[in-house]
């Protein structure tokens, strides 16, 4: 009976995943944490390469802010984990950088001083470390596991680096300021970070209506701070610049700082200039070039520089975007339509180039919600609304995010609900499992019970299960790469197939293979002689040929005397041999016909050496 409910099962999971679909799937947003009254704020999302992550939010906690991580392993968040503990004031403000294999960084504000955490691969979470007393913090992982931090405290900004050996932070002793006698990081002038493969990191911060870039190798600055606000820009006169983002390339030599940029004339544009070596280049606009203000900027990178930057429009609230490949951004152009929420939106890109453009909209009396489209081919691409109607409003308010790992599987956060039921909520963009193709020969034969193989079918998302059929019909299910029938199949012809599926139902199958069996077994004669202690055999075996069935062929002949001693072996269909016993006693005789299916024909005898 189990074992009828147990197909049964198969039978009904095969049927649906036959009209799954193949292209990349949008899954709508489920709660990660909530309902609660004390759910307060998104933090921030990262995600590695490796499709490892983490999600950091604000939540109360017997009365009192705190700092929790929900961490993205195979696919899916794991309940939040509180990682401030010992540290009885609020938490807030909460970056997160992640590496591959669950490397992790944290850095928050509690009590009005910037801590530090690190999750090791595999480890637990450190002891929040003290980085001095501050705000605004922004952080930064390189994909060897090198961390930068940036904080602003009493109206400077500081750096912290982690080394990736001992895991253990040092505050850089000089603040990044240009003219310490100036405010720098306040505001809309709060400082941003990004970091390369070889631990070389820049910081980009407002200060003095201007905005600047600094690099830092280890832990030392730069000699030579940049200003990024240009003197004259297509005529127009530049005053002041806020709202830096960055992101930087593999290569430290390249890196892109963008920020808004007021004019004389009262209005504004967002600015991007590209860093080279330890200078950066003429600035060029990326937003849609009509007049209106724009909003703060966000800009993502793949470690190869192709990405994208995002803004809106300051009193319409539409999103605009601009494509980054060849060294060069695109012209700045509208999507999705105007919006009377918030405004709030987020680009991701993937190292295959493949990203996603996410946004927090709503129509004049309707609730917010969050949309994207993907970018496939360098071009706005597919558009789906991710956000489920039923969770309530989107608050773009507390927070907003959206990341990428390498194969361009996404994750959006956002908070969504009212004030006694907000619900920490995650939306995703997941790959299918790749293609992949049978690897057991169509050529004759199998034997009546194969041992299939396939190659594995890539998913960075959690382990791929493997459905395996015959004959169109489930016969087993498997995460392993190989699979042998559990009960014989007669008739020399048959078909069968694999479907990988993946942690949310997607599905991949190989092509449709042929699967010729030979179910006859091997004829084997034996002609049999003893002389006292010598035992001589004549065998004759052959592989069957009838109407109806496949003949793959005699593969061998085996002789096991039964007394330890070596056999006699032959691939002839017929064998003369002879062996002499040592002793006196009873020994079992064996001889195996074996063909080329692996199908064997043991034939039987006891030996008696008085």
């Amino acid at each position: 009976m189990r074992r009828l409910v147990l197909l049964t099962s198969l039978l009904a999971a095969h049927a649906v995943l036959v009209a799954a679909p193949a292209h990349a799937g949008f899954f709508l947003g489920d709660a990660i944490d909530g309902p609660s009254a004390d759910i307060r704020a998104l933090g921030d999302l990262d995600l590695a390469r490796d499709g490892t992550g983490a999600l950091t939010y604000v939540k109360r906690a017997d009365g009192v802010d705190h700092i929790f991580v929900a961490r993205f392993e195979g696919g899916v968040f794991t309940p939040g984990e509180r990682i401030d503990p010992g540290l009885p004031t609020p938490g807030s403000q909460p970056v997160a950088g992640a590496s591959d294999a669950g490397r992790t960084v944290v850095v928050f504000v509690s009590g009005g001083v910037v801590h530090g955490v690190v999750r090791t691969a595999g480890g637990p979470w450190s002891a929040p470390v003290a980085l001095g007393a501050g705000s605004d913090p922004a952080v930064d992982l390189s994909i060897n596991g090198t961390a930068y931090a940036t904080f602003t405290a009493g109206g400077d900004v500081r750096v912290a680096r982690l080394d990736r050996r001992t895991n253990t932070w040092d505050v850089l002793a000089q603040p990044a300021d240009v003219d310490p006698a100036r405010a720098a990081g306040v505001g809309d002038g709060r400082s941003q970070v990004a970091i390369s493969a070889d631990g070389i990191g820049v910081v980009t911060w407002g200060e003095g209506g201007r905005v600047y870039a600094r690099k830092m190798f280890a832990s030392t600055l730069s000699t030579s701070p940049q200003d990024l606000t240009p003197a004259d820009f297509e005529g127009r006169v530049p005053v002041a610049s806020d709202l830096p983002d960055v992101d930087a390339e593999d290569d430290s030599s390249y890196a892109w700082v963008v920020f808004r940029q007021s004019f004389a004339d009262g209005g504004t544009r967002i600015l991007a200039r590209r860093q080279r070596g330890t200078g950066f280049e003429p600035p060029v606009a990326i937003d849609d070039n009509a007049g209106e203000a724009v909003g703060a900027p966000r800009i993502e990178m793949s470690g190869r520089g192709v990405g994208a930057a995002m803004t809106t429009g300051a009193p319409s609230g539409q999103p605009m975007w601009s494509m980054l490949e060849r060294d060069q951004f695109g012209p700045g152009a509208r999507l999705f339509g105007p919006s009377a929420a918030a405004p709030a939106v987020m680009p991701t890109m993937a190292e295959n180039n493949s990203g996603l453009l996410a946004a927090v909209l709503a129509g004049a009396g309707e609730p917010p919600f969050v949309r994207v489209r993907t970018i496939e081919d360098d071009k706005a691409a597919i558009e789906q609304v991710l956000s489920r109607p039923e969770l309530g409003a989107v608050v773009p308010e507390l927070g907003f995010d959206a990341a990428s790992d390498r194969a361009s599987g996404v994750v959006v956060a956002w908070v969504q609900g009212g004030a006694e039921d907000r619900k920490i909520v995650a939306g995703y963009l997941d790959r299918p499992p790749g293609n992949f193709a049978g690897y057991t020969s169509q050529r004759c034969c199998q034997s009546p019970l194969p041992r299939l193989s396939w190659q594995p079918s890539f998913s960075l998302w959690g382990a791929v299960r493997y459905i395996v059929t015959v004959d169109g019909k489930v016969v087993g299910e498997t995460t392993s790469t190989t699979f042998t029938l559990p009960a014989p199949i007669l008739g020399p012809n048959h078909t069968w197939q694999v479907l990988a599926v993946d942690v949310r139902g997607q599905v991949k199958r190989t092509r449709v293979r042929g699967l010729r069996i030979d179910d006859l077994l091997p004829l084997v004669s034996v002609g049999y002689k003893r002389s006292r202690r010598v035992v001589t055999l004549s065998v004759r075996a052959r592989d069957p040929d009838q109407p109806g069935h496949h003949r793959s062929g005699l593969h061998s002949v085996v002789v096991s005397w039964g007394d330890r001693s070596k056999g006699t072996r032959a691939t002839t269909t017929r064998l003369r041999t002879s062996h002499r016993y040592r002793g006196a006693g009873t020994f079992p005789l064996t001889i195996t016909g074996r063909d080329r299916a692996g199908n064997e024909r043991v034939v039987s005898k006891t030996v008696r050496i008085g």
